[in-house]
């Protein structure tokens, strides 16, 4: 039995020196041709997320409710800080696995948990990073700068979009993540902004027939970001070679 490793997609320090260049319309199209193939898989896991925090916040909520705002605040952190990344970062890359070909299961959505504390670090700074830019700009140039730090909000949000898939899949620390995907990023900054604005005005489409095509949208988004992630930074996959008795060899694939 031999093991061989090697990347599918790209070169991650290739498009860091290099730079890259993304064919929207093909990883548009290939973002629905995979979400068609591992729909209901991807579906089911975003559902099981979205029950799983609403009964998390329901539960926290009755269990701090005796300290009124306080523990609003405190279930608001608890939830977005220890139990959202981890689920959010395994929908991720159960995209990155659809776009290299492998299948995946809906209780993959828990693989994530035993990197919880890194993924919750860089969710923490992240959030730091946003809310002092926003408390800086809103506080020197009022309501301008008010509507400024909504658009670095949503700048930072697209900077930051490949920080879970690379902790979880290149295993880089939390702030080498964040620098990482901020350079990626701002290497093809005007494909990636008109990519987010695509993604923006689907979404709005999505939300048009009462928010039915998000059930639609959620997967195709997520499978588009595992493309995406896979032609900038490539994953690295483990080939093992198995032989059985007639000695004929066939090839197990491994993220």
């Amino acid at each position: 039995m031999n093991k061989k490793h090697f990347i599918l997609g790209g070169d991650i320090k290739k498009s860091l020196t290099e730079g890259y260049r993304l064919d929207l319309k093909s990883i548009l199209k290939d973002a629905f041709v995979i979400s068609k193939k591992h729909y209901l898989t991807l579906i089911l896991a975003c559902l099981l997320t979205f029950v799983i925090l609403a009964s998390s916040y329901t539960l926290m909520t009755q269990a701090f409710s005796g300290l009124g705002d306080n523990g609003a605040m405190i279930v608001n952190y608890i939830i977005t800080l220890l139990v959202a990344p981890p689920l959010l970062t395994a929908l991720q890359m159960m995209g990155v696995h659809h776009a290299i070909g492998l299948k995946s299961k809906s209780n993959d959505l828990f693989h994530y948990l035993n990197m919880t504390l890194k993924l919750s670090l860089a969710t923490m700074m992240i959030s730091l990073i946003t809310n002092v830019i926003s408390v800086i700009l809103t506080q020197t140039l009022g309501d301008l700068g008010f509507k400024l730090s909504i658009v670095v909000l949503l700048y930072l949000n697209m900077t930051f979009s490949l920080v879970y898939p690379l902790i979880a899949e290149k295993k880089v620390p939390p702030q080498m993540a964040l620098k990482l995907s901020f350079k990626l990023v701002n290497k093809n900054l005007g494909q990636f902004t008109l990519l987010f604005i695509i993604l923006v005005l689907l979404a709005v489409i999505a939300l048009v027939p009462y928010g039915l095509g998000m059930i639609f949208y959620i997967p195709f988004y997520f499978n588009l970001m595992g493309i995406v992630y896979r032609q900038i930074c490539g994953v690295g996959v483990v080939a093992t070679e198995v032989s059985d008795k007639d000695d004929t060899p066939s090839d197990e694939f491994e993220a």
